[in-house]
């Protein structure tokens, strides 16, 4: 294998896959990146075995060959690299020097045929939909995975595709985001796919190659192709909750209030909160809403009120302050809406107004109040 390449070109290639290679297994080979040369195309592919990356780039080349060479080592040498162009070969025994003006560097890699083969499903839905957009409602709800491993189904995003409609949800049992592309046309039957956060990541560093990109969906696996890239990732087996039972539908009790002053706030209050249950002490009145806090282990306390729009009955309930300032950083309007009924059940919070086209909310359950 023998071919030139800009090194900008080829760091740029790793730096999107590297994410994916693992770095401590019990699969060494897993630790490479396969390079597969035919003309002046070079295929890189890296895979854990649960999620794959696949990209292309333009070369130079002149003898196609490919193997594979320590993923690590392969992109700390080219990111030190001042930007020049770049000459590789490989021999027989998969040994790969690197060339350029200033020097000659050299790596010892695999066999092809030690790695991997990415065999793809065929496909039994695919759709198009824009790549920023697909991201932005991964951003929405990602925050609320479950870290829970005793809980599989709830360690990704549902992808739950409608006739009329494409949603995307998360949980982890203690709060919930759901967003709704409500502008979203789909004409294939339903279905429901859970996405590991992993591939997620992943997308979302190489999403600015495209506008437009393929989202196909196969028994085991959802790919998502942009352009010259491919990630292919086994989906979480497994039925996820049935999420709409738990979203209460008579929170008649609403509450206005400005976002920024509410996570000044809650962000001041949760210094005085108990370290372990970060619980801050809600007291709602019409016009107003108090938060108080208070560490018995390190006796400190607070108390502040702010204005809020509200003109429902008093309400004394306990939140969990991290929770509550990381679904705030979630809104994205200055005035955020909280749907409350009493201080056992969940609270519904919105951006308001809501975003064209989509409809997001998120829910949160109380923590029992110290007495």
């Amino acid at each position: 294998m023998k071919f030139n390449v800009s090194k900008q070109a080829l760091y740029n290639s790793l730096q999107r896959m590297i994410p994916v290679v693992p770095t401590k297994t019990t699969i060494p080979v897993l630790t490479n990146i396969l390079f597969e040369l035919s003309q002046n195309s070079l295929r890189l592919t890296g895979t854990d075995l649960e999620v794959s990356i696949l990209t292309a780039l333009d070369v130079l080349g002149e003898e196609n060959g490919k193997a594979a060479f320590p993923a690590k080592k392969l992109f700390d040498l080219i990111r030190e690299l001042p930007d020049m162009p770049l000459r590789f070969e490989c021999d027989s025994a998969n040994r790969l020097t690197i060339s350029t003006e200033k020097g000659q560097y050299k790596i010892s890699g695999e066999n092809s045929d030690e790695y991997p083969h990415i065999a793809a499903e065929e496909h039994e839905r695919q759709f198009a939909y824009s790549a920023s957009g697909f991201i932005k409602l991964v951003e929405k709800t990602v925050f609320a995975v479950s870290t829970d491993e005793l809980r599989t189904t709830l360690m990704g995003v549902l992808l739950d595709l409608r006739s009329n409609e494409l949603r995307m949800v998360a949980t982890d049992g203690h709060r919930l985001a759901k967003v709704q592309d409500v502008s979203f046309s789909y004409n294939h039957e339903p279905v429901q796919v859970i996405m590991p956060v992993k591939a997620l990541q992943l997308l979302s560093r190489n999403i600015d190659q495209v506008e437009q990109m393929e989202i196909a969906i196969s028994r085991d696996h959802i790919t998502f192709m942009l352009g010259a890239t491919t990630i292919y990732s086994k989906v979480i087996n497994g039925h996820y909750p049935s999420y709409e039972r738990v979203i209460p539908s008579d929170n008649n009790l609403t509450m206005q209030v400005e976002r920024d002053l509410l996570s000044a706030t809650v962000r001041r209050s949760s210094i005085f909160a108990n370290q372990h249950t970060h619980q801050v002490r809600w007291q709602l009145a019409p016009n107003n809403l108090t938060l108080l806090a208070e560490d018995l282990e390190s006796g400190g306390n607070s108390r502040e009120t702010i204005p809020v729009d509200y003109a429902g009955d008093t309400l004394d309930i306990g939140y969990n302050a991290n929770y509550i300032l990381e679904i705030l950083r979630h809104v994205d309007t200055e005035q955020a809406l909280f749907k409350l009924r009493d201080a056992g059940s969940a609270a519904i919070i919105e951006p308001l107004p809501q975003p064209e086209g989509l409809h997001y909310m998120m829910l949160l359950m109380p923590i029992r109040l110290n007495e």
